[in-house]
């Protein structure tokens, strides 16, 4: 049988987005091609980065994101710089209390979502992302994008066999509740995968090797589905997993709110100066 690969990307904003291109950046300019693999998974900010993968852009985006202007986006964006992060864990945690399983949790989130005065108009929001995921069909190779039904709370993961726009499938992937505006798609609203797991490693599972890039710790359980640890333990049974974390001068370049265009710079330097300290670790586990 034939060994098969996947690469998760995991969330993390603004910030993230720049990280994790950083990242790939530098391995793809040491030799360390991760679009060879079988299948990519996207959560969030992981969506937009796994979108750039999969079409040989991370160069082009590397680019974008060091020519980016602090505030720069679309004609109508503006960045959530009165977002906090304490008030947003408390929504969390609050939704996360109520019993009923994950999904259910999932459900009580998106309602808050479907109810939130955000500061962009859907159509708005879907551009800005646009901007970011300009291509008109889904990519050749596997592409796995997540998503959160915000009535339901069900789990989603778009793909080419999906019939949805891809831009659309990035731009619900990306929604954080109460900051973005929900988006519809065939007639269902959706929110950010990441409202299920940071990462949503475990759609990798079954793949030999798994490489997850993950832009912050994650608890060792939530109420809102599969943590990364968990997740790891469930690629164990069938694979391998690597782990890379966003270190602590990564996670000092993300800030305070990884929702700025400020971050973008300090993040991808970030990014690319620890993808030339693991490269090596990571090219053995890619390529043996």
């Amino acid at each position: 049988m034939r060994s098969t690969r996947a690469v998760v990307l995991g969330g993390g904003g603004v910030a993230g987005i720049a990280w994790e291109i950083g990242l790939l950046a530098e391995l793809l300019d040491l030799g360390v091609d991760l679009n060879e693999a079988d299948l990519v998974v996207g959560t969030s900010a992981g969506s937009v980065v796994g979108t750039a993968l999969r079409f040989g852009q991370v160069p082009a985006a590397v680019a974008a994101q060091e020519t980016a202007e602090d505030g720069a986006g679309a004609e109508d964006y503006r960045e959530p710089d009165s977002f906090d992060g304490e008030r947003f864990m408390n929504i969390m945690a609050a939704a996360g209390q109520g019993g009923g399983g994950e999904k259910a949790a999932r459900a009580r989130l998106g309602r808050l979502a479907l109810k939130a005065d955000t500061q962009l108009t859907e159509e708005a929001w879907v551009n800005s992302i646009r901007m970011l995921v300009p291509y008109p069909a889904w990519p050749e190779k596997a592409l796995g994008v997540t998503a959160v039904d915000a009535e339901d709370g069900s789990f989603t993961v778009f793909d080419s066999g999906s019939g949805v726009d891809l831009g659309l499938a990035v731009t619900a992937s990306c929604t954080v509740p109460t900051v973005w505006p929900p988006v519809h798609i065939n007639g269902r609203v959706y929110m950010d995968g990441g409202m299920r797991s940071g990462t949503n490693a475990d759609v990798a599972a079954g793949h030999h090797k798994v490489l997850v890039i993950s832009c912050g710790l994650e608890a060792p359980q939530s109420p809102f589905g599969p943590t990364l640890p968990q997740a790891l333990k469930t690629i164990s049974k069938d694979g391998k997993s690597f782990l890379i974390e966003a270190d602590a001068q990564a996670l000092q370049a993300f800030g305070t709110n990884m929702l700025l265009d400020s971050t973008r710079k300090p993040s991808l330097a970030a990014g690319r100066r620890q993808a030339k300290e693991i490269a090596d670790d990571v090219r053995r586990f890619w390529e043996d």
